[in-house]
């Protein structure tokens, strides 16, 4: 099940290296720009939001990623599944022997690769559906976000035990522990500098690890107190960005290792996962205000929102093979769903 964390405030210092370009901060939006909740007259139409149900009931799809043979792959979290939707909203489901599942990502071995917090096990999937999972020792370890790391092989968190886990292609699994009590590491990702960069959610700092060295560089600590960093990812503009869960914002780490927040307009709106869209804009789903949002990575400007059905979660989203943003949607006691926002023409 997804965990609702609220995070203490960071208590460590800002000391990372830089960033491989320059970056200068644009303006913290006002109620004037093009945000999220402003609705201007003068702005071009929502592109058009396609919907596809989860065959499997009880389902609760999670995480998506872009994968091999083409296709989308996201976890069902309840269901227990591994699934691959097509560009045409075809989807197929392979079980899982374990219990829930939750993050993904596709590996340079060609197949994708989860974690299993209920089992504390690492999986892997053939694109035809055979599956090996990996047990990881440790008292709780609760993996959650997964990456391809810059040295090939796979590199997941531990939420609760603290720990960076590398994962190679015949499931070897060496545990890294991040220093600081109850760092709760959620996401993670390869920074612009080889590095391994993942949020502290409990901590509220941005951690980093360098896969050459297997050392640990200091945290970044997050400005706003108990913010809960969540998502992370490496955008084209070759600096992180993240989520703040609690925080309400959308952050930029800068070439001076300094955070830079965009609040987001919608109170409480929890956002999460974000992913690079083809129109040049950085998408992330809303959690609790069921929407799909936008920003601008030049200016800071959020674009307005994708609303979703009230009773809609989204949870996760990914840039898919055709140039389209796909997202996965929670719900309780109704289906599942993949959503596509139509961004290419």
């Amino acid at each position: 099940m997804t965990l609702r964390l609220l995070a203490a405030g960071g208590v460590l210092a800002l000391a990372l290296a830089a960033c491989s370009q320059s970056y200068t901060p644009p303006p913290v939006p006002g109620t004037g720009a093009s945000a999220q909740g402003v609705v201007r007259s003068n702005l071009p139409p929502l592109p058009k939001l396609n919907f596809f149900q989860v065959p499997e009931r009880g389902s609760w799809p999670e995480s998506i990623v872009s994968g091999p043979q083409g296709k989308l792959w996201f976890t069902d979290e309840y269901a227990a599944t591994i699934a691959s939707i097509g560009t045409d909203g075809t989807i197929t489901e392979f079980p899982v022997n374990g219990q829930e599942v939750e993050g993904i990502a596709a590996g340079a071995d060609g197949n994708v690769w989860f974690t299993e917090p209920g089992a504390n096990q690492i999986g892997k999937m053939t694109p035809s559906g055979t599956v090996t999972l990996f047990q990881i020792t440790g008292s709780n370890p609760s993996p959650r976000g997964i990456t391809q790391g810059p040295d090939g092989n796979m590199w997941a968190v531990e939420l609760y035990d603290g720990y960076l886990d590398r994962i190679t292609e015949s499931g070897t699994i060496t545990r890294f522990q991040i220093a600081g009590q109850y760092s709760s590491p959620w996401d993670i990702t390869t920074g612009p500098d080889g590095d391994l960069w993942f949020t502290e959610s409990f901590l509220n700092t941005i951690g980093r690890f360098n896969p050459n060295t297997l050392q640990f560089d200091k945290s970044i600590s997050v400005p706003t107190q108990n913010a809960t960093p969540w998502g992370i990812l490496l955008a084209p503009d070759h600096h992180i960005w993240f989520t703040e869960r609690t925080g309400n914002k959308i952050a930029v780490v800068d070439k001076g290792n300094t955070v830079h927040e965009f609040p987001i307009l919608e109170p409480k709106s929890y956002p999460e996962k974000l992913a690079a869209g083809s129109d040049g804009l950085l998408w992330f789903v809303d959690s609790q205000a069921a929407n799909i949002g936008r920003i601008d990575p030049k200016t800071g400007r959020f674009n307005p929102v994708m609303q979703l059905a009230n009773t809609s979660i989204p949870q996760s989203l990914a840039a898919g093979p055709d140039g389209n943003i796909w997202f996965t949607v929670a719900a309780y006691n109704l289906p599942g769903q993949i959503g596509q926002v139509v961004i290419k023409k």
